[in-house]
């Protein structure tokens, strides 16, 4: 029994040996470490139907992703008042294109926005997960693997682009 106590306390230095040398690298290379995460968090959200079956599993799985990206932005050291300062320069932009406009104006342009935003995500979520599932019944293997991997390549790669320029 030794020995595998042995072994289990060696697994877990070695885990935790990983996990540091990956939290340094996240911080020397901020850029890439973002590109990284936008990519592989895009894989595993387009690719899971064709890991988990249950949409209730998938909603499960889909939460904790969302946890771990807020959990990686918290580590990045986003701080609420990083975002109140966006939230400020927001509404100066707000102000500045919209502010000549009537109150009950900025609220249905806000509101349209919002609406047609809703909409278009819906509409590609849906249409991204039925193509997916079309191949699937046409016999492809893993098709919303292969999707999957697409898309979190062309959203890694963008966000890494967008990381250097600004």
């Amino acid at each position: 029994m030794s020995a595998l106590n042995d072994l289990d306390v060696d697994f877990s230095a070695e885990v935790a040996k990983a996990l540091t040398c990956l939290h340094d690298w996240s911080v020397e290379n901020p850029n890439e470490s973002e590109a990284l995460m936008a990519g592989s968090f895009v894989f595993g959200w387009y690719a899971m139907p064709d890991c988990l079956r249950s949409s209730g599993t998938r909603f499960v799985a889909k939460s904790a992703m969302l946890a771990a990206l807020a959990a990686y932005y918290h580590h990045l050291g986003v701080t609420k008042d990083d975002v109140l300062d966006a939230s400020a320069e927001v509404k100066d932009l707000w102000v500045r294109q919209l502010g000549h406009l009537h109150p009950a104006a900025q609220v249905a342009i806000a509101a349209s926005g919002t609406v047609a935003v809703l909409k278009l995500n819906s509409v590609v979520e849906r249409f991204i997960l039925n193509r997916g599932e079309r191949r699937k019944r046409a016999g492809k293997r893993l098709p919303h693997v292969r999707q999957g991997l697409a898309l979190g390549l062309l959203a890694g790669g963008c966000t890494y682009v967008a990381a250097r320029k600004f």
